[in-house]
């Protein structure tokens, strides 16, 4: 039986979450906006850092690129991805009945951010196989089992991220302009563009509380063989949770001034 805010029942609760993470995952494949985002995005900011790296003195492994230039793709489409849905939602007018639902918010929400971030992981992998077939990148990678633990562990905190974000799109729908604000600075303050390490004292500070700059963290050194993987799995996880408790905690401060002041069906 389902428990309040349908959290009562954790076998019910997981098989919503994979079917609706599989439904939304199914409608982004469908949209020409989110395939761009996350798949051909990439293969044109990693084309440009190749043709770029090719005439500079500078030593950066071809994997590195690849790899970051995936994770900007993954970041872009978790950014669009999260706030849209919400105002999708919004647009189909079923917004204000499932947030009036006996389930969680929270637990609404959630599929979408996490379908958002699995889109990433294709244009992470197109990437890889992008960069391998044009510039003649060596597909190895240092340690193949942290690197397929990495990829799910990103995804995941990359994806409780754009979900605390996109909270605010529930009671505020102009928010998603605002959102787009936070997707060059993310790629430059985790380490995507630039390396963290050459980034100003209190912008690497800013950059240890995004999960994106664990996550490009864990995927590296997973793949070229670098030591702090573990540091940096843990430090995904611990942000993700965290990340989830502040949403919830916001989502339900939301829910209660919508509910109080009759704001959510804002058009």
């Amino acid at each position: 039986m389902t428990g309040p805010r349908g959290l009562a029942d954790p076998r019910a609760t997981a098989g919503y979450l994979v079917r609706a993470w599989r439904m939304e995952l199914r409608q982004l494949l469908r949209t020409r906006l989110y395939l761009f985002v996350a798949v051909f995005l990439p293969l044109i900011c990693a084309s440009l850092a190749f043709y770029m790296l090719g005439d500079s003195d500078r030593d950066v492994a071809p994997v590195s690129v690849a790899l970051s230039a995936g994770m900007m793709g993954m970041w872009s489409s978790t950014l669009l991805g999260s706030g849209n849905a919400i105002n999708r939602l919004r647009w189909m007018q079923v917004l204000e009945p499932l947030v009036a639902s006996p389930r969680s918010t929270f637990l609404i929400t959630v599929p979408f951010a996490l379908a958002t971030a699995s889109l990433g992981l294709y244009g992470l992998g197109a990437t890889l196989l992008w960069s391998a077939l044009l510039f003649g990148m060596p597909l190895h990678l240092a340690h193949p089992a942290l690197f397929l633990v990495a990829l799910p562990a990103t995804v995941a905190a990359v994806g409780m991220l754009g979900l605390l974000l996109s909270s605010a799109f529930i009671l505020y729908p102009t928010a998603q302009s605002l959102a787009n604000f936070f997707e060059y600075p993310v790629w430059m303050l985790s380490g995507m563009l630039v390396p963290v390490s050459a980034l100003p004292g209190p912008a690497r500070t800013v950059s240890w509380v995004l999960s994106p700059t664990w996550g490009v963290k864990a995927l590296q050194g997973a793949a070229l063989g670098g030591g702090g993987v573990g540091r940096a799995l843990g430090m995904c996880a611990l942000l993700a949770a965290g990340y989830a408790a502040l949403t919830l905690l916001l989502q339900r401060r939301f829910e209660w001034l919508a509910r109080s002041s009759g704001t959510l069906a804002l058009q």
